[in-house]
């Protein structure tokens, strides 16, 4: 029995549940009353069109969490809905593979810069470590002979 065998057990799909609409609604009142806040801000003697802009923004964000919760039931359920049709993990896989076309896809050659082309022995010459050099110079060699005492 390997590990991707469904043993007929089949998963539930995930439903709306209260403590999701509870969490839900809290954030979404939070982001109104934080868009009501900014308003109010903005119509103060001190205001900025900075306060404007999140007045704006805000209920997006309210906005963003519903979206985001809807798609991630989908999803989820999505999943589920897979893994209960399929026995193992290797029909699920042959179904992407149906959905995807399992080819491979390049970067157009155009879309880059060409790559230059250097040989070996001119990579290595300029790559060459060379301590205290500064310009090709070596800084004892450009300062002279140090004199000793």
């Amino acid at each position: 029995m390997g590990v991707s065998e469904n043993n007929g057990n089949l998963r539930e799909r995930k439903k709306v549940r209260v403590s999701h609409i509870v969490f839900l609604g809290i954030a979404v009142v939070a982001c109104v009353s934080l868009a009501y806040w900014q308003w109010t801000r903005f119509q103060a003697g001190s205001g900025t069109f900075q306060n404007l802009g999140y007045a704006f923004q805000w209920p997006l964000f309210g906005g963003f969490f519903v979206i985001a919760y809807r798609l991630w039931l989908k999803y989820e359920n999505e999943l589920i809905d897979a893994q209960n049709e399929a026995g193992d993990m290797d029909t699920l896989y042959e179904a992407d593979k149906l959905i995807f076309e399992d080819k491979t896809t390049e970067i157009d050659e155009d879309f880059l810069p060409p790559r230059p082309t250097i040989d070996v022995d001119t990579f290595n010459a300029l790559n060459t470590p060379r301590r205290g050099a500064v310009d090709g110079t070596d800084i004892a060699a450009a300062n002279g002979p140090k004199e000793s005492n």
